[in-house]
């Protein structure tokens, strides 16, 4: 269904009608220059160079750390409502879409956001890292669901995750074209979601021991805690001059 919207709305900027010049200009403008994009540079730049550099690395870790947050949430809060809550099939059907709106909003909000930033003079690398830093800071509430009084408050903190996460992750998948030259951004993005991926593989292997063995409280605190340090781990190794393509 994407694939036939995707074919009858898409055209490249130069002749997509419904961009206009200002902005056709604004998007030339943040291009790097012919010779960093050529097919010669890009055939001298083996994969390994890329996946090996600092910023694919830091962005591989980033989601290793906190894409199986997300997954916790979608694979594991039915079984928490049902398991913890009491809430029956028809209870979890009636609920459990409720963070995931929060979710949704977090991810248009957190793109929003950022382009307002730019817009209103911030470096780009300032603004990505500070909108990734609000959904960080969001993400501890989520550490009160278990101990929260009643169901509502519960689902209520796991909004706060899901917004958050929304926030972070709107603009960490957008660092690898803020990072890399064109050629590049494929394997960078590859990387990274490799990362994601496997650490939600292990994390969901990890869940499953330990609600079977203590409780969803150790769950809920690793969780709430992911974001805040992925996000030291970004402002260390990814300084603003890392930001090469579009400062």
């Amino acid at each position: 269904v994407w694939l036939i919207a995707w074919l009858i709305l898409y055209e490249v900027p130069a002749r997509n009608r419904w961009l206009r010049p200002s902005e056709y200009q604004a998007m030339c403008a943040l291009l790097p220059p012919p010779s960093q994009t050529t097919p010669a540079t890009a055939q001298q730049v083996h994969a390994w160079q890329v996946i090996t550099s600092r910023p694919c690395s830091t962005l591989m870790l980033a989601r290793f750390f906190t894409d199986p947050v997300i997954y916790f949430a979608i694979f594991w809060l039915p079984e928490y409502l049902h398991k913890e809550r009491g809430f029956d099939t028809k209870m979890i059907g009636q609920y459990a879409w409720v963070p995931f709106v929060f979710g949704g909003i977090g991810y248009v909000f957190g793109g929003y956001l950022s382009g307002r930033l730019m817009h209103a003079g911030w470096l780009l690398p300032r603004a990505r890292k500070a909108v990734m830093a609000i959904g960080a800071a969001l993400m501890p509430v989520v550490i009160l669901a278990p101990h929260a009084s009643n169901a509502a408050l519960a689902i209520a903190a796991v909004c706060f995750l899901t917004a958050g996460h929304g926030l972070w992750t709107s603009n960490l998948q957008a660092l690898p074209t803020d990072l890399f030259p064109g050629h590049e951004v494929g394997t960078a993005t590859g990387f990274s979601g490799m990362g994601g991926s496997v650490g939600g593989m292990l994390a969901n292997l990890g869940t499953g021991y330990v609600v079977a063995h203590f409780s969803y409280s150790p769950v809920f605190l690793v969780a709430g805690l992911m974001h805040p340090l992925s996000m030291a781990l970004v402002w260390w190794l990814l300084p603003d001059r890392q930001f090469i393509i579009r400062t």
